[in-house]
């Protein structure tokens, strides 16, 4: 038997005894060292350029900014109005939980003017969008069980920008984020 023979019935014999489930690998150039894997290809995230990632994040973050700087000043605005509307609206809220009408405005109005001045600054941001939302839908359909939904329309908006901050949080630009950086890797405000 010629050398070549004996190494054709030798790889055909190892074929045969081989385990099915082991995989087959193909021999290297070094046959003493192990086949190195192949990377999976790229997701669609990673294949993105780093540069478009960060301008999608910064944009987030300014949107973000945006829509807390508006639903703050928007908040604390409304605020103002009601404190400078107080006779009329007094007649216009009802009393509830004991209180009187009065004092509903009193308290609603108080809350809407922090709540307007900590969501602008970033301060507390899920927890007062949290509390605001309670607030618009009870508004909606508590408060004033009477209106339609068309009439209830802008509250239900309000309560959903509030859900969307409470999910987000504050973002990039804000005391939130500021506190946190301050604090360490300890988590989120």
């Amino acid at each position: 038997m010629t050398v070549k023979q004996h190494n054709k019935r030798h790889n055909t014999s190892s074929a045969h005894t081989r385990n099915a489930s082991t995989p087959h690998v193909e021999p290297t150039a070094h046959p003493h060292t192990a086949p190195t894997p192949t990377p999976p290809p790229p997701t669609s995230a990673e294949s993105e350029p780093a540069s478009c990632a960060k301008v999608a994040a910064g944009s987030a973050d300014k949107g973000i900014l945006f829509l807390r700087l508006f639903i703050g000043t928007l908040l604390f605005t409304q605020a103002i109005t009601k404190s400078q509307q107080y006779p009329w609206l007094e007649q216009e809220y009802p009393s509830m939980w004991g209180l009187s009408s009065a004092s509903v405005v009193s308290i609603v109005g108080i809350i809407e003017a922090v709540a307007g001045a900590l969501l602008a600054m970033g301060l507390l941001t899920r927890i007062t969008s949290a509390v605001m939302t309670v607030i618009m839908f009870g508004a909606a359909f508590m408060l004033f069980p009477s209106q339609t939904f068309d009439q209830a329309e802008l509250k239900v908006v309000y309560a959903g920008i509030y859900i969307f901050l409470l999910i987000a949080g504050a973002g990039r630009y804000s005391l939130d984020r500021l506190i946190c950086t301050l604090k360490g890797p300890r988590g989120e405000v």
